[in-house]
């Protein structure tokens, strides 16, 4: 049972973590989607900005390839 309980505990940990993360990255696309759509980029010049901002806060994980 207690291997179990901490398991869960685990579980919910990992969870919370990953849904902070979720939100800040929701938070900075929201942002940067603002920003972009001001400045009324598109194509090559939108997705180079969008690649910026995702490396500007350290989510190199979201940029477009």
């Amino acid at each position: 049972m207690k291997k179990i309980l901490s398991e869960l505990k685990e579980i919910e940990r990992k969870s919370i973590e990953l849904n902070k993360q979720i939100n800040e990255e929701g938070r900075v696309y929201a942002a940067e989607l603002r920003d972009r759509q001001a400045k009324g980029l598109t194509g090559d010049a939108a997705i180079e900005h969008y690649n910026m901002w995702m490396k500007n806060h350290g989510m190199e994980h979201l940029m477009a390839k």
